[in-house]
């Protein structure tokens, strides 16, 4: 993560990867926003379906503190659900179960895109 949002300082930066060559996503990165918890950061793969851009998928991430980060939302297109970890108040909101599925995803996304990126 730390290779995608770099140079990323202040909301509304984004940046495009693609250093995968044919058949391989770009990868999209924007500075999205601050939560009380830390800065977020929203990761996607688009393609095109009947003209419309659509997330395949797209995550947001709260970098907290600690320098980690943590999942806070997931949603894969077209499927209209976003999946999200709630934060009020400094406290986070979410069934363990929830959680851990985004933060299991979110490594082997994470690692595939290292890869296929050669980050």
């Amino acid at each position: 993560m730390d290779k995608l949002v770099d140079g990323l300082e202040f909301i509304g930066d984004h940046r495009k990867v693609d250093n995968g060559g044919a058949g391989i996503m770009a990868v999209c990165v924007e500075f999205i926003g601050q939560f009380g918890l830390g800065d977020v950061f929203s990761v996607a793969h688009y393609h095109v379906q009947n003209g419309d851009m659509m997330q395949d998928p797209e995550m947001e991430f709260i970098r907290a503190a600690d320098g980690r980060y943590y999942p806070r939302s997931f949603l894969q297109a077209p499927y209209p659900e976003r999946r999200t970890i709630e934060m009020r108040d400094g406290r986070i909101f979410a069934s363990p179960r929830a959680q851990a599925d985004q933060a299991a995803f979110a490594g082997t996304w994470m690692r595939n895109i290292k890869q296929q990126q050669g980050l």
